[in-house]
């Protein structure tokens, strides 16, 4: 029983968190045309839209790693492996996103060239192919279990 419900509040928050983060990669590729009056408001969007992406994902973590202790599948290798492949995703948008979060910065404080200069070097495409795949690869693990 516990895993089912451990079962449910993780995909609840893959959901909630693909949902919200997807309200970021949606701005992404919305601002890089040049700055308008809707540049400042997309990009507080997408920063607000963290207070959901980035708790969901914690608990995504958080649920994954106790549903393969109750479930015994701490002796099997996928489950490891999706916690490395979404580790490495992690730190590969965050690393891909930096000028866009400067971007956001420069919104808050900053003059409209100035983001439009952080913006001008964002590459949302390598971001959303980059989630793409780890999505495809995390999926799959949790379908087939392979290994």
């Amino acid at each position: 029983m516990l895993y089912t419900w451990l079962l449910f509040v993780h995909v609840l928050s893959v959901g909630a968190f693909l949902f919200a983060h997807g309200v970021s990669g949606g701005a992404s590729f919305l601002v890089r045309r040049p700055v308008t009056p809707m540049t400042g408001p997309l990009l507080r969007l997408s920063q607000m839209s963290g207070f959901v992406a980035n708790p969901a994902i914690l608990l995504v973590i958080i649920t994954g790693v106790w549903m393969t202790f109750v479930g015994s599948w701490a002796s099997r290798g996928w489950p490891w492996f999706a916690l490395g492949v979404l580790i490495v995703t992690y730190a590969a948008m965050v690393f891909i996103a930096r000028p866009y979060y400067m971007a956001r910065d420069a919104a808050k404080a900053g003059s409209d060239e100035e983001m439009a200069a952080k913006l001008a070097i964002t590459r949302p495409e390598l971001a959303a192919a980059v989630g793409v795949v780890a999505l495809v690869i995390l999926f799959a693990l949790m379908v087939f279990k392979p290994f």
